[in-house]
């Protein structure tokens, strides 16, 4: 695993330039199907992977895959991987591409987890709080987890704010174990 001191590295060495450029979003999403072609090929995987499999090939390979789908600051970065021997830590170094982007714009990924998908009213009541809470831009995911019961659980900014029936019946029966703990 790459450390994220490398991969931070990596991904501010693509950001300053995307960024001076006006290419934040096209990086970000041109980094995120360069992971979802290797990740969805097994064989590109063994390939890359392979210590008999030289610089040069991988290159060429590379080049072939990507070179006419992407902008050429992103192919130089794949160029760049490839030549310090990196290319397999990508994913690493998009997620910190995703966070520098994140950071420089004031955005706060939240994840929504509820029983039952919510109505367009209740996501963006939930959002809404979560902005005026944060005073930063909400990036939200919304899930549905049946097991959840009932309710809601939003997640961000390592906090978790659980109103999920399931929330709620644990929560409970802490304070009953609490409770007869103390009696006892």
């Amino acid at each position: 695993m790459i450390d994220t001191r490398v991969a931070s590295r990596y991904a501010r060495a693509v950001f300053i330039p995307a960024r001076a450029q006006n290419l934040v979003p096209v990086v970000e999403e041109e980094l995120n199907g360069v992971c979802a072609v290797i990740e969805n090929s097994e064989d590109l995987q063994q390939f890359l992977g392979n210590p008999n499999v030289s610089r040069a090939d991988r290159m060429k390979m590379y080049e072939k895959l990507f070179s006419d789908r992407v902008t050429a600051l992103t192919m130089s970065l794949l160029r760049l991987l490839v030549n310090k021997g990196r290319e397999s830590e990508i994913s690493t170094i998009r997620d910190e591409f995703v966070r520098l982007r994140r950071e420089q714009g004031q955005i706060v990924p939240v994840l929504v987890e509820s029983a039952r998908e919510l109505s367009a009213d209740q996501s963006k009541a939930i959002i809404d709080k979560v902005a005026q809470a944060t005073g930063r831009t909400v990036e939200p995911t919304f899930e549905v987890r049946p097991d959840l019961i009932g309710g809601v659980r939003v997640t961000f900014d390592n906090q978790v704010i659980d109103g999920s029936a399931r929330g709620n019946l644990t929560r409970m029966r802490e304070h009953i174990i609490n409770d007869v703990l103390k009696q006892a």
